[in-house]
């Protein structure tokens, strides 16, 4: 808003002739000029792309089904710490009761006996998809919901 050039009162930029206050005319100064505002604005940087997009719902139950029992599904949303106690979960069951079979079945004293405990925990994981899928207010790391 420009001032008064005699009272220096804020007055409106259409009252050009007389000022409403004191009466002076021609109250604005000729060099008066209206502030740019968007100048403030060009300190802030970024674009659209730079903004954080939200996950995909069916990217994270497809890597649920596939290969969640390495945990991928959870670092794909940002959770690393439940991605490492997916990871660990099948470790523990593919070495322990791989290493069970593997000595309580002579049949399956070769590599198989690890491929038995595997194959369940990826079917475990596939049955967590599914369930996944039904839910439709999933969240990611950061507290938004997957798209």
């Amino acid at each position: 808003m420009p001032y008064c050039k005699s009272c220096h009162q804020e007055i409106s930029k259409f009252d050009t002739d007389v000022c409403p206050h004191c009466g002076t005319p021609n109250p604005i100064d000729s060099s008066y000029r209206t502030m740019d505002i968007t100048r403030d604005f060009a300190s802030v940087k970024g674009s659209l792309e730079d903004l954080p997009r939200t996950k995909s719902h069916k990217t994270f139950v497809t890597l649920c089904m596939t290969l969640g029992a390495f945990g991928a599904h959870n670092f794909y949303i940002s959770r690393p710490k439940r991605a490492l106690c997916d990871i660990l979960a099948t470790l523990m069951m593919v070495l322990g009761l791989g290493t069970a079979f593997y000595f309580i079945f002579p049949a399956l004293a070769n590599a198989g006996a690890y491929f038995i405990p595997l194959g369940v925990m990826m079917l475990l994981y596939v049955l967590q998809g599914v369930f996944y899928l039904k839910q439709d207010s999933l969240k990611d790391g950061r507290g938004e919901f997957l798209r």
